[in-house]
């Protein structure tokens, strides 16, 4: 489940975001509402996890997927080269070679689980994100999170908050890091 967050200046534009998602079909329990008045035991119930940014998963499991694919490869390349040793330097060559596309295979596997495994594990948003939010509604802001199950659904509640003059997320976080 993905958090999509959009950051609003003011409660009129937050509200506009909340009514245009469940005009996208994006039911109410999926949708919360945060404003400076937002207490610290509401924003305690805020779904976190402990994961890390997002694609961090996608990008660990490729690198394994490529070990264990180039590994195969080379194990499968030694195997039929001590089988035929008179001819054993084309069967390296060979060897290499499925290596190589064993290992491209095993990163390309790799990847599309961890994408999957981050995304099916991840089920709000990164707890590190807490203070970014605290900080925010302090300095005024209305926050609107939007957890969703599909990527259509992201980039259409991404959309939404767009049209109804959300801030930059990445910005905001580099901003509160630089005060920090």
């Amino acid at each position: 489940m993905e958090a999509v967050v959009g950051i609003f200046r003011s409660r009129a534009a937050a509200d506009q975001a909340v009514d245009g998602l469940r005009g996208i079909g994006i039911p109410p329990e999926r949708i919360t509402f945060m404003t400076p008045e937002t207490n610290e035991r509401e924003l305690a119930q805020i779904p976190t996890t402990n994961a890390e940014e997002p694609g961090i998963g996608k990008t660990i499991s490729s690198y394994v997927g490529a070990a264990i694919g180039a590994a195969g490869g080379m194990a499968l390349g030694g195997a039929v080269a001590g089988a035929l040793a008179p001819g054993a330097g084309p069967v390296i060559a060979a060897g290499l070679g499925a290596a190589a596309i064993l290992g491209a295979g095993g990163a390309a596997v790799g990847a599309e689980i961890g994408e999957e495994t981050e995304r099916t594990l991840d089920t709000g948003i990164p707890r590190d994100d807490l203070p970014l939010y605290r900080r925010l509604l302090t300095e005024g802001r209305s926050l609107v999170l939007a957890f969703l199950d599909s990527e259509e659904m992201e980039k259409a509640a991404r959309l939404v908050m767009q049209n109804n003059g959300s801030e930059d997320l990445e910005e905001a976080r580099t901003r509160f890091e630089k005060a920090a």
